[in-house]
Protein backbone atom coordinates (compact mmCIF):
# COMPACT_ATOMS: atom_id res chain seq x y z
CA UNK A 1 0.00 0.00 0.00
CA UNK A 2 1.27 3.51 -0.66
CA UNK A 3 1.78 6.06 1.81
CA UNK A 4 -1.11 8.35 3.47
CA UNK A 5 -1.85 11.47 1.38
CA UNK A 6 -4.66 14.19 1.93
CA UNK A 7 -7.98 13.67 1.39
CA UNK A 8 -9.60 16.17 0.18
CA UNK A 9 -13.28 17.06 1.23
CA UNK A 10 -16.38 18.96 0.29
CA UNK A 11 -18.76 20.79 2.46
CA UNK A 12 -21.38 18.86 3.12
CA UNK A 13 -19.27 15.44 2.86
CA UNK A 14 -17.46 16.91 5.89
CA UNK A 15 -20.28 17.76 7.82
CA UNK A 16 -21.81 13.68 7.55
CA UNK A 17 -17.94 12.39 7.70
CA UNK A 18 -17.92 13.79 11.50
CA UNK A 19 -21.65 13.70 12.44
CA UNK A 20 -22.05 12.45 16.07
CA UNK A 21 -26.12 11.67 15.89
CA UNK A 22 -27.48 7.94 15.54
CA UNK A 23 -28.96 8.48 12.19
CA UNK A 24 -27.11 11.42 10.00
CA UNK A 25 -27.82 11.48 5.92
CA UNK A 26 -26.59 12.87 2.95
CA UNK A 27 -29.78 13.15 0.85
CA UNK A 28 -28.14 14.45 -2.32
CA UNK A 29 -28.18 14.50 -6.63
CA UNK A 30 -26.61 12.28 -8.32
CA UNK A 31 -23.04 12.91 -8.78
CA UNK A 32 -23.15 14.60 -5.44
CA UNK A 33 -19.94 12.98 -3.50
CA UNK A 34 -22.75 10.83 -1.61
CA UNK A 35 -20.71 7.54 -1.88
CA UNK A 36 -17.52 9.03 -1.27
CA UNK A 37 -19.14 10.57 1.79
CA UNK A 38 -19.94 7.47 3.00
CA UNK A 39 -16.61 5.65 2.46
CA UNK A 40 -14.92 8.22 4.30
CA UNK A 41 -17.07 7.83 7.09
CA UNK A 42 -16.60 4.20 7.37
CA UNK A 43 -12.62 5.45 7.34
CA UNK A 44 -12.77 8.03 9.88
CA UNK A 45 -14.74 5.39 12.26
CA UNK A 46 -11.86 2.97 11.60
CA UNK A 47 -9.10 5.39 12.41
CA UNK A 48 -11.41 6.17 15.82
CA UNK A 49 -12.10 2.93 17.01
CA UNK A 50 -9.49 0.00 15.87
CA UNK A 51 -11.85 -2.38 17.52
CA UNK A 52 -14.58 -1.76 15.37
CA UNK A 53 -16.63 -3.37 12.66
CA UNK A 54 -18.28 -2.19 9.85
CA UNK A 55 -21.08 -2.06 7.72
CA UNK A 56 -21.61 -0.69 4.12
CA UNK A 57 -25.12 -1.69 2.14
CA UNK A 58 -25.66 -1.07 -1.58
CA UNK A 59 -28.82 -1.70 -3.73
CA UNK A 60 -27.09 -4.71 -5.85
CA UNK A 61 -24.29 -6.59 -5.24
CA UNK A 62 -22.24 -5.34 -8.51
CA UNK A 63 -22.45 -1.96 -7.56
CA UNK A 64 -20.79 -3.60 -4.46
CA UNK A 65 -18.64 -4.54 -6.42
CA UNK A 66 -18.02 -1.97 -9.06
CA UNK A 67 -17.99 1.10 -7.15
CA UNK A 68 -18.27 0.53 -3.24
CA UNK A 69 -15.40 -2.45 -2.03
CA UNK A 70 -12.91 -0.05 -4.86
CA UNK A 71 -14.35 2.97 -3.38
CA UNK A 72 -13.54 1.62 0.37
CA UNK A 73 -9.91 0.28 -0.96
CA UNK A 74 -9.34 3.59 -2.56
CA UNK A 75 -9.72 5.41 0.53
CA UNK A 76 -7.53 3.02 2.51
CA UNK A 77 -4.69 3.23 0.27
CA UNK A 78 -4.79 7.11 0.38
CA UNK A 79 -4.77 6.54 4.14
CA UNK A 80 -1.78 4.67 3.62
CA UNK A 81 -3.49 1.52 5.62
CA UNK A 82 -2.81 -2.17 4.92
CA UNK A 83 -5.38 -4.19 3.81
CA UNK A 84 -6.94 -7.82 2.65
CA UNK A 85 -9.92 -7.82 0.34
CA UNK A 86 -11.89 -11.24 0.54
CA UNK A 87 -14.16 -11.27 -2.53
CA UNK A 88 -15.58 -14.42 -2.05
CA UNK A 89 -17.36 -13.10 1.33
CA UNK A 90 -17.46 -9.03 0.37
CA UNK A 91 -15.45 -8.29 3.53
CA UNK A 92 -12.27 -5.75 3.73
CA UNK A 93 -10.21 -6.77 6.73
CA UNK A 94 -7.79 -3.93 7.80
CA UNK A 95 -4.60 -4.33 9.59
CA UNK A 96 -4.51 -3.19 12.99
CA UNK A 97 -8.47 -2.32 12.55
CA UNK A 98 -11.61 -4.24 12.33
CA UNK A 99 -13.22 -5.47 9.15
CA UNK A 100 -15.65 -4.21 6.44
CA UNK A 101 -18.74 -5.94 5.76
CA UNK A 102 -20.13 -5.34 2.23
CA UNK A 103 -24.04 -6.73 1.69
CA UNK A 104 -26.82 -5.98 -1.25
CA UNK A 105 -30.43 -5.24 -0.36
CA UNK A 106 -31.40 -8.16 -2.91
CA UNK A 107 -32.33 -10.18 -0.23
CA UNK A 108 -33.03 -8.24 3.31
CA UNK A 109 -33.17 -11.72 4.66
CA UNK A 110 -29.41 -12.30 4.09
CA UNK A 111 -28.61 -9.62 6.55
CA UNK A 112 -28.03 -11.87 9.25
CA UNK A 113 -25.25 -13.29 11.10
CA UNK A 114 -22.88 -10.92 11.81
CA UNK A 115 -22.39 -7.92 14.49
CA UNK A 116 -21.13 -4.45 13.50
CA UNK A 117 -20.38 -0.73 15.48
CA UNK A 118 -21.27 1.62 12.40
CA UNK A 119 -23.45 1.35 9.07
CA UNK A 120 -23.88 3.25 6.23
CA UNK A 121 -26.51 2.35 3.83
CA UNK A 122 -26.29 3.37 0.74
CA UNK A 123 -28.80 4.63 -2.12
CA UNK A 124 -31.87 2.97 0.47
CA UNK A 125 -34.28 5.45 -1.36
CA UNK A 126 -33.95 3.41 -4.68
CA UNK A 127 -35.90 0.86 -3.13
CA UNK A 128 -40.00 1.24 -2.52
CA UNK A 129 -40.81 2.40 1.04
CA UNK A 130 -41.80 -1.41 2.28
CA UNK A 131 -38.91 -2.88 1.02
CA UNK A 132 -36.71 -0.28 2.38
CA UNK A 133 -38.31 -0.22 5.86
CA UNK A 134 -37.53 -3.91 6.05
CA UNK A 135 -33.79 -3.31 4.74
CA UNK A 136 -33.55 -0.71 7.21
CA UNK A 137 -34.80 -2.98 10.30
CA UNK A 138 -32.99 -5.88 9.08
CA UNK A 139 -29.45 -3.97 9.34
CA UNK A 140 -30.46 -1.53 12.63
CA UNK A 141 -30.43 -4.98 14.25
CA UNK A 142 -26.84 -5.83 13.30
CA UNK A 143 -25.57 -2.57 14.65
CA UNK A 144 -24.70 -3.42 18.06
CA UNK A 145 -21.67 -4.09 18.71
CA UNK A 146 -19.84 -2.17 21.62
CA UNK A 147 -16.56 -1.65 22.04
CA UNK A 148 -13.58 -0.65 25.21
CA UNK A 149 -13.55 2.92 22.82
CA UNK A 150 -16.99 3.44 22.57
CA UNK A 151 -17.32 2.54 26.67
CA UNK A 152 -14.65 4.66 27.56
CA UNK A 153 -16.34 7.65 25.66
CA UNK A 154 -19.58 7.04 25.69
CA UNK A 155 -20.20 6.85 22.02
CA UNK A 156 -23.18 5.14 20.47
CA UNK A 157 -24.32 3.26 17.61
CA UNK A 158 -24.60 4.44 14.64
CA UNK A 159 -26.60 3.52 11.54
CA UNK A 160 -26.07 6.20 8.44
CA UNK A 161 -27.60 6.68 5.07
CA UNK A 162 -26.44 8.13 1.69
CA UNK A 163 -28.79 8.26 -1.13
CA UNK A 164 -30.84 10.26 -3.69
CA UNK A 165 -34.42 10.86 -2.64
CA UNK A 166 -35.83 8.46 -5.45
CA UNK A 167 -39.24 8.00 -3.94
CA UNK A 168 -39.94 11.66 -3.33
CA UNK A 169 -42.54 12.59 -0.99
CA UNK A 170 -43.78 8.98 -1.00
CA UNK A 171 -40.82 7.23 0.50
CA UNK A 172 -39.02 6.13 3.55
CA UNK A 173 -36.43 8.46 3.74
CA UNK A 174 -38.38 11.80 3.51
CA UNK A 175 -41.09 9.76 6.30
CA UNK A 176 -37.79 9.02 8.60
CA UNK A 177 -35.78 11.99 7.82
CA UNK A 178 -38.47 15.03 7.65
CA UNK A 179 -42.41 13.66 7.74
CA UNK A 180 -41.54 11.68 10.89
CA UNK A 181 -38.14 12.91 12.17
CA UNK A 182 -37.51 11.75 15.41
CA UNK A 183 -34.19 13.24 17.29
CA UNK A 184 -31.01 11.60 15.69
CA UNK A 185 -31.98 11.92 12.44
CA UNK A 186 -30.23 14.34 11.21
CA UNK A 187 -30.48 15.70 7.04
CA UNK A 188 -27.71 16.98 5.24
CA UNK A 189 -28.27 17.97 2.14
CA UNK A 190 -26.04 17.79 -1.57
CA UNK A 191 -26.45 18.67 -4.63
CA UNK A 192 -24.90 17.92 -7.27
CA UNK A 193 -23.60 21.53 -8.81
CA UNK A 194 -21.84 21.78 -5.11
CA UNK A 195 -19.43 18.92 -6.19
CA UNK A 196 -16.45 21.06 -7.39
CA UNK A 197 -14.56 17.27 -8.79
CA UNK A 198 -17.43 16.79 -11.53
CA UNK A 199 -16.55 16.61 -15.35
CA UNK A 200 -17.53 19.28 -17.24
CA UNK A 201 -20.95 18.81 -18.97
CA UNK A 202 -22.20 16.25 -16.05
CA UNK A 203 -25.03 18.30 -15.02
CA UNK A 204 -25.78 19.04 -18.66
CA UNK A 205 -25.94 15.11 -19.31
CA UNK A 206 -28.80 15.32 -16.76
CA UNK A 207 -30.98 17.92 -17.53
CA UNK A 208 -31.29 16.53 -21.16
CA UNK A 209 -31.43 12.86 -19.90
CA UNK A 210 -34.61 13.82 -17.22
CA UNK A 211 -37.96 15.95 -17.07
CA UNK A 212 -38.21 19.08 -14.92
CA UNK A 213 -39.31 17.58 -11.56
CA UNK A 214 -37.22 14.51 -12.10
CA UNK A 215 -34.23 17.06 -12.54
CA UNK A 216 -34.67 18.85 -9.32
CA UNK A 217 -34.64 15.18 -7.65
CA UNK A 218 -31.60 13.70 -9.24
CA UNK A 219 -29.50 17.23 -9.34
CA UNK A 220 -30.51 19.43 -6.33
CA UNK A 221 -31.72 16.12 -4.11
CA UNK A 222 -35.35 17.28 -3.29
CA UNK A 223 -38.01 15.50 -2.17
CA UNK A 224 -40.42 15.88 -5.01
CA UNK A 225 -44.02 14.34 -5.62
CA UNK A 226 -44.21 11.38 -7.86
CA UNK A 227 -47.34 10.28 -7.22
CA UNK A 228 -49.94 13.53 -6.28
CA UNK A 229 -49.96 14.59 -9.39
CA UNK A 230 -51.02 12.66 -12.50
CA UNK A 231 -48.93 9.75 -13.60
CA UNK A 232 -48.17 11.41 -16.97
CA UNK A 233 -48.56 15.05 -15.92
CA UNK A 234 -46.67 16.08 -18.61
CA UNK A 235 -48.78 15.06 -21.51
CA UNK A 236 -51.17 18.15 -23.04
CA UNK A 237 -53.75 17.66 -25.70
CA UNK A 238 -52.97 20.55 -27.46
CA UNK A 239 -49.43 20.78 -27.56
CA UNK A 240 -48.69 16.83 -28.13
CA UNK A 241 -51.18 16.52 -31.10
CA UNK A 242 -49.81 15.38 -34.29
CA UNK A 243 -51.53 14.74 -37.70
CA UNK A 244 -48.96 12.02 -38.66
CA UNK A 245 -50.36 8.68 -40.03
CA UNK A 246 -49.33 5.43 -41.71
CA UNK A 247 -50.95 4.49 -44.22
CA UNK A 248 -51.50 0.36 -45.69
CA UNK A 249 -48.44 0.54 -48.25
CA UNK A 250 -45.62 1.47 -45.19
CA UNK A 251 -42.88 -0.97 -45.09
CA UNK A 252 -42.06 -1.31 -41.61
CA UNK A 253 -44.37 -0.27 -38.37
CA UNK A 254 -43.55 -0.25 -34.58
CA UNK A 255 -46.52 -1.47 -32.14
CA UNK A 256 -46.70 -1.92 -28.47
CA UNK A 257 -49.39 -4.73 -26.77
CA UNK A 258 -50.79 -4.75 -24.16
CA UNK A 259 -52.29 -9.13 -23.19
CA UNK A 260 -55.52 -9.27 -21.33
CA UNK A 261 -58.03 -11.61 -20.58
CA UNK A 262 -60.82 -10.10 -22.18
CA UNK A 263 -59.38 -7.33 -24.18
CA UNK A 264 -56.23 -6.80 -26.15
CA UNK A 265 -55.06 -3.70 -27.10
CA UNK A 266 -52.29 -2.40 -29.07
CA UNK A 267 -51.37 1.08 -30.57
CA UNK A 268 -48.49 1.58 -33.51
CA UNK A 269 -45.65 4.24 -33.27
CA UNK A 270 -43.73 5.99 -35.84
CA UNK A 271 -40.06 6.83 -35.14
CA UNK A 272 -39.61 10.42 -36.59
CA UNK A 273 -35.95 11.29 -35.76
CA UNK A 274 -35.50 10.96 -32.16
CA UNK A 275 -39.22 11.75 -31.58
CA UNK A 276 -41.75 8.69 -31.17
CA UNK A 277 -45.51 9.46 -32.59
CA UNK A 278 -48.79 7.19 -31.93
CA UNK A 279 -50.18 7.58 -35.12
CA UNK A 280 -53.34 4.74 -34.80
CA UNK A 281 -54.63 2.57 -32.31
CA UNK A 282 -56.97 -1.08 -31.99
CA UNK A 283 -58.77 -2.93 -29.64
CA UNK A 284 -58.91 -6.55 -29.91
CA UNK A 285 -60.42 -9.87 -28.80
CA UNK A 286 -57.58 -11.32 -27.61
CA UNK A 287 -53.88 -11.72 -29.35
CA UNK A 288 -54.63 -13.61 -32.44
CA UNK A 289 -57.72 -11.21 -33.57
CA UNK A 290 -54.64 -8.15 -32.51
CA UNK A 291 -52.56 -10.06 -34.97
CA UNK A 292 -55.54 -10.16 -37.84
CA UNK A 293 -56.05 -6.98 -37.58
CA UNK A 294 -52.78 -5.21 -37.57
CA UNK A 295 -51.84 -7.73 -40.80
CA UNK A 296 -54.70 -6.87 -43.03
CA UNK A 297 -54.35 -2.88 -42.25
CA UNK A 298 -50.45 -3.21 -43.12
CA UNK A 299 -50.42 -6.40 -45.09
CA UNK A 300 -46.63 -5.36 -46.37
CA UNK A 301 -45.14 -3.89 -43.62
CA UNK A 302 -41.99 -5.27 -41.64
CA UNK A 303 -43.38 -5.81 -37.79
CA UNK A 304 -41.45 -5.08 -34.51
CA UNK A 305 -43.75 -5.70 -31.80
CA UNK A 306 -43.20 -3.85 -27.79
CA UNK A 307 -44.98 -5.93 -25.43
CA UNK A 308 -44.76 -6.31 -21.69
CA UNK A 309 -42.81 -9.37 -20.26
CA UNK A 310 -45.72 -11.51 -19.12
CA UNK A 311 -46.84 -12.29 -23.00
CA UNK A 312 -44.19 -15.39 -22.76
CA UNK A 313 -46.00 -16.76 -19.51
CA UNK A 314 -49.57 -16.55 -20.52
CA UNK A 315 -51.37 -18.58 -23.12
CA UNK A 316 -53.47 -16.99 -25.30
CA UNK A 317 -54.78 -20.40 -26.23
CA UNK A 318 -54.02 -24.04 -24.99
CA UNK A 319 -51.02 -24.07 -27.26
CA UNK A 320 -48.93 -20.97 -27.79
CA UNK A 321 -48.34 -17.89 -25.51
CA UNK A 322 -49.08 -14.74 -26.84
CA UNK A 323 -45.36 -14.04 -27.53
CA UNK A 324 -45.11 -17.71 -29.46
CA UNK A 325 -48.35 -16.56 -31.67
CA UNK A 326 -46.52 -13.29 -32.35
CA UNK A 327 -43.47 -14.79 -33.49
CA UNK A 328 -45.54 -17.21 -35.57
CA UNK A 329 -46.65 -14.83 -37.85
CA UNK A 330 -43.38 -13.26 -38.61
CA UNK A 331 -43.44 -10.31 -35.83
CA UNK A 332 -40.41 -9.46 -34.41
CA UNK A 333 -40.29 -8.94 -30.78
CA UNK A 334 -38.41 -6.61 -28.78
CA UNK A 335 -39.32 -7.91 -24.94
CA UNK A 336 -37.53 -7.22 -21.95
CA UNK A 337 -36.56 -10.47 -19.67
CA UNK A 338 -38.50 -8.57 -17.20
CA UNK A 339 -40.52 -5.83 -16.88
CA UNK A 340 -38.74 -2.40 -15.21
CA UNK A 341 -40.46 -0.48 -12.35
CA UNK A 342 -43.53 1.32 -13.41
CA UNK A 343 -42.45 4.85 -11.70
CA UNK A 344 -39.34 4.28 -13.92
CA UNK A 345 -41.11 3.43 -17.32
CA UNK A 346 -43.59 6.51 -16.07
CA UNK A 347 -40.76 8.58 -16.02
CA UNK A 348 -39.23 7.61 -19.16
CA UNK A 349 -43.14 8.11 -20.70
CA UNK A 350 -42.94 12.02 -18.92
CA UNK A 351 -38.75 12.98 -20.05
CA UNK A 352 -40.33 12.14 -23.84
CA UNK A 353 -43.02 14.02 -23.31
CA UNK A 354 -41.56 16.96 -21.38
CA UNK A 355 -39.31 17.11 -24.33
CA UNK A 356 -41.59 16.97 -26.88
CA UNK A 357 -40.43 14.07 -28.46
CA UNK A 358 -43.72 11.77 -27.78
CA UNK A 359 -46.68 13.01 -29.90
CA UNK A 360 -49.65 11.88 -30.78
CA UNK A 361 -52.71 11.72 -33.07
CA UNK A 362 -55.39 12.58 -30.48
CA UNK A 363 -58.24 11.76 -33.91
CA UNK A 364 -56.96 8.46 -34.42
CA UNK A 365 -55.99 7.29 -30.51
CA UNK A 366 -58.46 9.00 -28.57
CA UNK A 367 -58.82 5.90 -25.90
CA UNK A 368 -54.51 6.69 -25.50
CA UNK A 369 -55.20 10.18 -25.21
CA UNK A 370 -57.58 9.82 -22.42
CA UNK A 371 -55.61 7.97 -20.45
CA UNK A 372 -52.68 10.02 -20.80
CA UNK A 373 -54.81 12.55 -19.61
CA UNK A 374 -56.53 10.74 -16.55
CA UNK A 375 -54.51 8.26 -15.23
CA UNK A 376 -53.37 8.84 -11.65
CA UNK A 377 -52.63 6.97 -8.24
CA UNK A 378 -54.41 5.24 -5.47
CA UNK A 379 -55.11 7.68 -2.43
CA UNK A 380 -54.87 4.69 -0.29
CA UNK A 381 -51.80 3.03 -1.33
CA UNK A 382 -49.96 5.68 -4.10
CA UNK A 383 -50.04 2.99 -6.87
CA UNK A 384 -50.93 4.12 -10.14
CA UNK A 385 -54.54 3.32 -11.03
CA UNK A 386 -55.73 -0.09 -12.46
CA UNK A 387 -58.89 -1.55 -13.46
CA UNK A 388 -60.19 -4.89 -13.19
CA UNK A 389 -62.13 -4.64 -16.77
CA UNK A 390 -60.44 -4.46 -20.24
CA UNK A 391 -59.72 -2.88 -22.05
CA UNK A 392 -59.05 0.06 -19.69
CA UNK A 393 -56.78 3.53 -19.68
CA UNK A 394 -54.47 2.02 -17.67
CA UNK A 395 -53.85 -0.67 -20.60
CA UNK A 396 -53.26 1.83 -23.14
CA UNK A 397 -51.06 3.85 -20.13
CA UNK A 398 -48.79 0.37 -19.62
CA UNK A 399 -48.14 -0.33 -23.68
CA UNK A 400 -47.18 3.32 -23.86
CA UNK A 401 -44.76 2.47 -20.96
CA UNK A 402 -43.12 -0.62 -22.76
CA UNK A 403 -42.36 1.14 -25.68
CA UNK A 404 -40.81 4.44 -24.30
CA UNK A 405 -38.94 2.74 -21.60
CA UNK A 406 -37.60 0.26 -24.38
CA UNK A 407 -36.63 2.59 -26.93
CA UNK A 408 -35.79 5.84 -25.03
CA UNK A 409 -34.59 4.33 -20.97
CA UNK A 410 -33.45 7.14 -18.87
CA UNK A 411 -29.78 6.54 -18.32
CA UNK A 412 -27.89 7.62 -15.00
CA UNK A 413 -24.65 9.22 -15.75
CA UNK A 414 -22.02 6.94 -14.19
CA UNK A 415 -18.80 8.75 -12.62
CA UNK A 416 -16.19 7.65 -10.44
CA UNK A 417 -15.62 9.20 -7.11
CA UNK A 418 -14.65 13.34 -7.19
CA UNK A 419 -11.26 12.90 -7.30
Amino acid sequence: MGKSAEIVTLPHQDDFIFHESAHPSIIGGLGSGKSEGGVLRMLRLLLEDKEADLFYGMPTYDLLRLRAIPGMEDVLDRAGLKYRTNKSSSEIYVEGHGKIIFRSYDNPGRIIAFEVAHGILDEIDVQNKEKASLIWRKVSERVRQKTSFMTANKRINTLAVVTTPDQGLSGFVYDRWVKNKKDGYELIKASTYDNTFLPAGYTDQILANYDPILADLYLRGEFVSLTQNKQFWAFNREKHHSDVTIDSDELLINYSIDFNIGGTCFVVFKRQGDTLIAVKEFVAQNTQDAIMKIDSTYPNAKKICFPDASGGNESANADLSSLGLITQANHRINAPKANPGVRTSINAVNNLLSKGRLLVNTTNCPLLTEALESLGYDEKTGKPDKSNAHPAPDDFGDLTRYICHRLYPIQRPTHTFNR
